[in-house]
């Protein structure tokens, strides 16, 4: 009888898909995963609410389908999601293995009364952000949704792995744009170590304007589409650009290749 008086536990985590509660998430419950699925349309959002009203929101992007999450909140308030979308409302791995469908990992967060605050990881790369993982290599049909730091807009990203692809990269001035540029050509920065000075800056010298014609920089930041703010920054974090060795676009832009004149190979 006296049950009915027990007050309900507040849930730590609401997560809402078009404003319309997807599941949640209570703190006797972590560790805990959980895969709803739901058909939706394309410009859908989903959106993350914790107790103390912090949100996280993402626009989904212009692909529809059924969305098959898994979410997953750890006992230090760490909160990882994705999904992957087919057109099944039974999930088939196969589809995603296979490369016919995509997935979309959302940048993971920590929710009110974490151990770590997000702010620690403001600027900090990828990996740092639990966006790629070391020793595992990020599938060619994953999008990365990422939270801007400063203005909380998501923007998704694809990346690529400069090592695999035998070249280097480097943002524009503006952080709009990315160009790729092979290993072969004298300067080239090669992942996991530090480039040499006098010959990254003669590289940087000779690389092409960026359409908005900013300028190619190593150290350049990757930078949020909306407010132009820092996201990656290599300006600060000078000692992290070796290691970041996926070069990442905008899903709704390409790679510029660089093309070296004759003979100056």
């Amino acid at each position: 009888m006296f049950s009915l008086f027990k007050k309900k536990e507040t849930p730590l985590l609401h997560v809402l898909l078009n404003g319309k509660e997807l599941c949640s998430f209570s703190r006797k419950e972590l560790p805990c995963e959980k895969e709803p699925a739901m058909q939706v349309g394309a410009n859908s959002t989903i959106e993350f609410v914790d107790a103390q009203g912090v949100k996280h929101r993402h626009e989904l992007g212009s692909t529809s389908g059924w969305f098959h999450f898994s979410i997953r909140v750890y006992e230090n308030l760490a909160c990882q999601a994705d999904c992957v979308i087919t057109d099944s409302q039974k999930y088939d791995p196969e589809a995603f293995a296979s490369g016919k469908a995509i997935g979309i990992r959302l940048q993971p967060f920590f929710i009110s009364g974490g151990k770590v605050k997000n702010e620690e990881l403001y600027g900090k790369g990828l990996f740092a952000r639990g966006l790629h993982f070391s020793g595992r290599v990020t599938s060619g049909n994953i999008i990365l949704s990422c939270e801007c730091d400063y203005c909380k807009n998501s923007f998704q990203i694809r990346s690529y792995h400069a090592g695999f692809s035998n070249s280097g990269y480097f943002y524009s001035g503006s952080g709009k744009y990315t160009i790729t540029v092979s290993d072969q050509v004298p300067g080239c920065p090669v992942v996991l170590s530090e480039p040499d000075t006098k010959d990254l800056a003669a590289l940087e010298a000779i690389l092409p304007l960026a359409p908005d014609g900013t300028r190619y920089k190593y150290t350049n930041p990757f930078r949020c589409p909306h407010c132009s703010a820092p996201y990656i920054d290599f300006e600060t974090y000078a000692k992290d650009r070796p290691n970041e060795y996926y070069g990442n676009y905008f899903v709704d832009s390409e790679l510029i290749k660089y093309k070296p004149t004759e003979g100056s190979l």
